[in-house]
């Protein structure tokens, strides 16, 4: 029996009808919803997204699944202020709208003062934490998360206009969607978490930071270590591991000699897709992605 319904639905209209990724995230995989559905496997045992993000692939599983298949789903990353914006929606959503709401107020009033005072703010409590996470998100450029060396948050104002920082139907609909599903959140390292967990059958999602397509596309920096060419060989390493393992990889990444010799041996499709995080808008298209598989 297949887990996925056999009328697809084009993703985006999916998406945007009940639940969504609650934060932008450069290389959001959103825009490739639909060429990624054309590869899941028809059967799995559980779920595994250790490159969490904005989580698109997620909700969209949750949207297109038949017959309530009753699948575990591990979501991690090694972003702990992005894990505990999750841990906050599902536990205790309705404080979060609270703070999100009077954020966004005050953002309203002065956005380039109050964005930068709310970047430059130290806190400790959880509910606090993940407002000003996502309050940033919708604020900053291009959506973009990038730290120091320091692991300090130190992406500019973003200028835009009246954005929407407290989504509450949606926050509300993500929440119940965590707490009604069997899913486990954790911060940590992919390859520790995925060694830990999982069993052959399983069926793995991985989005790292791209590859760089050249020396000026280095969005490789969601944390202080960065993700460079060594760690994308040791994540082919991984791959071959759960490959091994018998488990259901789909792998997705940048077009370049290095992604399409580390992994010569799987199955690989090329995929036009837009780029959200260029800053000049005519310079967003044209771009060859690769969805790589290995079933």
């Amino acid at each position: 029996m297949s887990y996925f319904c056999d009328n697809s639905v084009i993703a985006d209209n999916l998406i945007k009808g009940k639940f969504h990724p609650f934060v932008k995230w450069a290389g959001g995989k959103s825009r490739l919803l639909v060429g990624l559905e054309k590869h899941l496997p028809e059967k799995f045992s559980n779920y595994f997204e250790p490159f969490l993000g904005g989580g698109a692939l997620f909700f969209y599983l949750n949207l297109i699944r038949c017959n309530n298949q009753n699948f575990i789903s591990y979501l991690s990353d090694i972003n702990k202020e992005l894990i505990n914006a999750y841990e906050i929606i599902k536990e205790k959503p309705n404080s979060l709208i609270h703070v999100l709401m009077k954020y966004e107020n005050q953002y309203y009033k002065n956005p380039k003062k109050f964005y930068y005072e709310l970047r430059g703010r130290c806190t400790k409590d959880k509910i606090e934490m993940a407002a000003r996470f996502i309050t940033l998100n919708k604020t900053c450029y291009n959506g973009l998360y990038r730290v120091n060396k320091k692991g300090i948050f130190n992406v500019p104002f973003g200028k835009y206009k009246k954005p929407k920082i407290c989504d509450e139907r949606n926050i509300i609909n993500v929440s119940n969607l965590l707490k009604r599903t069997k899913t486990i959140v954790q911060a940590g390292d992919y390859e520790n978490i995925l060694l830990q967990n999982v069993k052959e059958n399983d069926f793995i999602y991985l989005d790292p930071p791209y590859n760089p397509i050249d020396e000026t596309a280095n969005f490789t920096e969601y944390t202080n270590t960065g993700f460079d060419n060594l760690e994308q060989k040791r994540l082919a390493n991984l791959f071959k591991d759960l490959d091994h393992r018998g488990c259901k990889i789909i792998l997705s990444n940048s077009d370049t000699n290095l992604v399409r010799e580390l992994y010569k041996k799987c199955k690989i499709f090329e995929v036009d897709v837009l780029r959200s995080i260029n800053s000049k808008a005519n310079r967003r298209s044209g771009y060859n992605e690769l969805i790589i598989r290995n079933f």
